[in-house]
């Protein structure tokens, strides 16, 4: 079993299928037609699709923002995305959360910046990819933010469109 995989059981036997969870960028990108990056994330959900698609609470609620929550069902629907909310009641995805958004708070005080340009939120997001339910293993983030998730969250697999 792969860092960033779980074993499915098909009739040909066992095969390694990540989980990709996706960023809210990844999701406004793909729905906007207008969005610089749309082309180029449509095409990526078109060859994750065989994965299992994903995201979290935090991610269905920025979307649900500018899409409202019928419309946001509706493309979850078409793309086969299933929301993970069971994580959230995990008080480590918490923990993690926190501690990486502490380490940013310092970093950016020792680099003489001012108030966290970053929210909590991103945090979420990234520790919610990390402790993958079901999975034991971290699982796969696709956004368009790589920097910031690979200094913070190292252990996550990373896909860029």
């Amino acid at each position: 079993m792969t860092r960033a995989g779980t074993c499915v059981n098909f009739a040909n036997g066992m095969r390694m299928v990540e989980v990709v969870f996706l960023d809210t960028n990844i999701l406004i990108a793909t729905v906007d037609p207008q969005d610089l990056h749309h082309e180029r994330t449509v095409a990526f959900m078109q060859s994750v699709s065989r994965n299992p698609l994903s995201l979290s609470p935090p991610v269905y609620a920025e979307v649900s923002v500018g899409m409202g929550s019928e419309a946001v069902l509706a493309f979850l629907e078409e793309w086969r995305i299933r929301p993970s909310f069971a994580a959230m009641d995990t008080p480590a995805l918490w923990e993690l959360a926190a501690e990486r958004f502490a380490s940013y708070r310092a970093n950016r005080k020792r680099s003489g910046g001012d108030a966290p340009r970053r929210i909590l939120t991103d945090f979420l997001i990234g520790a919610h990819a990390v402790l993958a339910p079901g999975t034991g293993y971290a699982a796969t983030l696709a956004t368009l933010d790589r920097d910031f998730f690979t200094q913070y969250f190292p252990e996550l697999k990373v896909l860029v469109p």
